[in-house]
This record gives structure tokens, sequence and C-alpha cells, in this order.
């Protein structure tokens, strides 16, 4: 059974309703019917389960909701044992968190979507731009799905003749059946809002997701396309909401805001107002921020235009010292020896380059240190020799500090090859998987246990997203155990390793002699 079926079979046996169970668990309703209907998937270790767990308990007390129970469970416990049945609390959550992680699908299309994503010309925003510029008063009224749609394109539209950029401020927890269900609308809305980053503007938005994986991965795929840009703050709320009055707030601090309330899901007979009146728009910024004081960041997300940043982050990211599982397209930089970093910004006329070099130093210091203790487990997938040879191997991430690649020489790759072979004969708690193929290629996962997650797109232009929200930390944790454990074509195993490894730097090595 999947966990929606046993969600609703345990709620059909105890006659518990949406609300209820809601009510019993301290959970939103609307989330407890996504769980049922199985749109949402609970992410590992969710405190919620157990509370699940012990009012399912409570409520079954009778003889036939027992045997019930003992049908639905018995491929997976022994329950008619009165020890298990007095335990029933920890039987039932375990039912529950049977093939409840996070799959690697949910993942695996981030990752994709991460990895493959391009920028696309929007040269028809232009005329869609134009259909909505009109003069406004400092109230409009708009009703219903369709007066949304046109609230929004008016707001958007009023942004992009503003004189100055300006930072929006954007919140919904609205039904986001308006911006769904017309794809017409949504490609309006798509290319006016990249017509709005382009011209300069950014984006302050608080997501709507609950503390559950699923949501918040979703949230973030569906703004990929403009968190490439690198001008947008994502906050979420942490806290659990009844989800009863709903509220939409967008705003352009020097421009117009859009205002709307409805109850639960009821939007399409909602109205929606748009103000231009400062006055007004000053006591909304007032709300939002009142708002934005109890949420928390999202992530940090870093592009090659932040590279002061992104330095900064990885140094604090890298000295919380915890067992780690890396992924990339090509040799992590951790692992690179300090003569190939030198030869490597050589190439580079990166203002950062002296600053680099000392990083670079503390940075191996701190990684050998670690691997007294902690783990540190690679999953490489080697090019092919020509590559090597032909100078086609990306230095990883060089867009970022450089805002251009840089690619190895084949000496450099043989020097880096040697080190991390001197590494695995020398350090036991560093480990190599060696992949037959490149899994998702161009996109990277760098996760600490406990501690948070890089996951970027690799190839130029590269982005990385900093994310240590411990859901979403365990999720790609157990993502990465996956990749090592469960894939035919993952093998980790010490002496292969090296053994394989050799034989390229040999083959490097031959040729150079040559």
């Amino acid at each position: 059974m999947t966990f929606a079926e046993k969600l609703d079979f345990l709620m059909k046996i105890t006659n518990t309703t949406n609300s209820v169970l809601a009510r019993n668990i301290s959970m939103d309703a609307s989330f407890i019917s996504r769980l049922r209907r199985g749109l949402r998937t609970p992410a590992r270790n969710v405190s919620y389960l157990r509370a699940m767990a012990e009012y399912f308990t409570r409520r079954c007390t009778a003889e036939y909701q027992k045997s019930a129970l003992r049908e639905a469970m018995k491929s997976s416990f022994i329950i008619d044992q009165p020890q298990n049945i007095n335990n029933l609390v920890e039987l039932l959550y375990k039912w529950l968190m049977e093939e409840n992680e996070a799959g690697p699908d949910v993942i695996n299309e981030f990752l994709n979507d991460l990895s493959h994503f391009r920028f696309t010309d929007s040269a028809k925003a232009v005329d869609i731009q134009k259909q909505h510029c009109k003069t406004v008063s400092k109230v409009e009224e708009y009703y219903g799905t369709e007066g949304k749609q046109e609230a929004v394109l008016t707001f958007l539209s009023l942004v992009l003749q503003s004189k100055s950029p300006q930072t929006l401020l954007l919140y919904s927890d609205e039904d986001i059946e308006w911006l769904t269900e017309n794809r017409e609308f949504t490609l309006k809305w798509a290319n006016l809002l990249a017509q709005v980053m382009k011209s300069g503007h950014k984006i302050r938005i608080i997501h709507t997701v609950n503390r559950d994986f699923n949501e918040m991965l979703a949230a973030i795929r569906e703004w990929v396309p403009l968190y490439m840009t690198g001008s947008i703050e994502p906050y979420y709320y942490p806290r659990i909401r009844d989800s009863l009055f709903r509220k939409t707030l967008f705003i352009a601090p020097e421009t117009a805001a859009i205002t709307s309330g409805s109850i639960g899901s009821g939007t399409k007979n909602a109205v929606n107002f748009l103000f231009t009146n400062k006055k007004t728009i000053k006591a909304l910024i007032e709300e939002y921020n009142d708002l934005l004081s109890r949420c928390r960041l999202l992530m940090h997300i870093f592009t090659p235009l932040s590279n002061n940043k992104y330095l900064a982050l990885l140094d604090e990211f890298e000295g919380e010292f915890s067992n780690t599982i890396i992924k990339t397209d090509n040799l992590t930089s951790i692992t690179m020896p300090f003569e190939v970093v030198e030869s490597v910004l050589a190439k580079t006329e990166s203002p950062l380059k002296e600053k680099l070099l000392v990083y670079q130093q503390k940075r191996t210091e701190k990684f050998l240190g670690s691997l007294g203790k902690y783990h540190f487990t690679e999953i490489l997938s080697l090019p092919q020799m020509k590559e090597i040879l032909a100078g086609k191997v990306m230095v990883n991430f060089s867009d970022l500090l450089n805002e251009s690649s840089i690619f190895y020489t084949p000496e450099e790759y043989c020097r880096h090859l040697h080190n991390i072979i001197r590494l695995l004969k020398s350090h036991n708690n560093y480990h190599v998987c060696l992949a037959e193929n490149k899994h998702l290629e161009g996109s990277m996962i760098y996760v600490r246990e406990d501690v948070g997650v890089l996951v970027g797109k690799a190839m130029p232009s590269s982005v990385v997203f900093a994310i240590n929200e411990s859901n979403m930390t365990v999720a790609f944790w157990d993502y990465m155990n996956h990749l090592i454990n469960k894939e035919a074509k993952v093998k980790l195993d010490r002496k292969h390793t090296i053994a394989e490894l050799e034989t390229i730097v040999a083959k490097l090595e031959e040729v150079k002699a040559i």
C-alpha cells in the first residue's frame, strides 16, 4: 500500500475527517487532503507521522477495527501478539514510514530541470506589456479568477513602466489555480515576469510551503528560471497554518500593490484590489514586512555575479565537520593539489586570485583534518581519454570565480588524479565511487549530513542553491546514499578504484613521454 492508501484506510475505519485529523495533530486540513489523495508524500522522519500513529491508536478500540488493522498490516508486522498490540503506536508509525521517504524520482526531476535549463528569448513579452498598459485609478477592483489574472498582468506592466528598478514583494497562499489553469495566461505571466527581471528589478518572495520536502522542492522547481537570474530572495514561513483565511500581497513599493483574500480555496468569486495610492502601498509594505520577520530564508542563490559571497558561504559550509557525499561531473576542487590550483589560477585575470590561493590552503587543511573522524565520499564519472588529451575537461564551477570556464591541461588533470590516488591510499575515510555513466549530467549535489546541501547547475552559466532546511538536507542525503547503494553501475571498491585511476594516469604519462 502507498502512504496515501494507508492514510485513507486509517481515516475510513476510524471515521475521521480531514479537519478532525488536522485539528488533532496540528496540521492543515488541505495538507491532509493532499496526503490522502497522494498529491504529497511525507519526507523522512517528519513529526506528524508519529502524531498520526498516536491519534489512530486512540481511535482503534473496537474489535472490528483491530481486525481490519491486522489484515492490512499482516504483510509487514505480526500484530496479533499481546506485546505488539500494546505497542500499536510504534507499529503504526513504522507502517506509515514504510516506503515513505522522498523518492529519488522527485530529486531526479528537479536536477534534470536544473541541468537542462536554458534562457530563451522573451521578445513576445513586449507586446503583452502593451496590451495591459493603461491608466489606472488609485483603487481598481477585479473579480474572480479572470479578474485576478488581469490585475496581475496590469501590475507587472506598471512595474515595467517604472523609471528605476525596485524589489517586488510577493506572497500568496491562495489557491494557485488562477495561475496554472489557463496556459495562455501562465505564459503571459512568465513572459512579463522575465521582462521585469531583465529590466533590473528584484523579487523577495515568501513561498507557501509546509515543512515537507516535496512541497519545498516543488516551489523551487516552479521558480528555477527566475532563480537562475540570481535576483530572487526566497523565504518560507516555518510554522503550520490552518489555511482557512488566505491572502495575496503583490507589492511594487514605488508603483502599485495587489491584495486579495479568500476563505479556503474559494477564489473564483473573490474581489482583488489594485492600489496605486502611495499611502496604501506603504501600509501594505509594513504588513508584508511584519510577515517576513516571522519567516526564514529558504536558500541562498549564487551565480557568477556573486562569487565573493559564494566563497564565504562555501568556507562556512565546509567548516561544519560532518559525513559528506558529493556528486559532480568532474573532479572536485577540494581534492585539487595546491600546485594545480596555482597552475589553473594562472590562466585567469580574476581579482580573487590571491584570495583563492589562501582559501584553498585553508580549505585543504580543514578537509584533511575532517578525514580523521568523518567520511567523505565522491561520486565521479570520468571523461573519455580523448577529452582529457584535448584539454576539454572543465574545472568545476570555474565560471563562478572567473566569469568564464577554465579547462584542465592533460598534465593538470593527471596531477589531480595522482592526488586522489594518494588520498585513497592514506585516508580510510576518503572514498571514491566511479560511476560508469554520468548521472544527470550537468548537475552537482554536495551534501553534509545534518548540516546542509549545495545543489547546482555545473555547466555555464553555473548556479548554486545553498539550503540548510533540515527536511531537504535529509532527503538529499538519502538520495546520495541511494546513488551509492542502489544503482548497479556505481562501484565502491577501494582497490578497484585505485587500479582504474592508476591506469588512466599511466596512459596520460605515456602520452606525455611521447
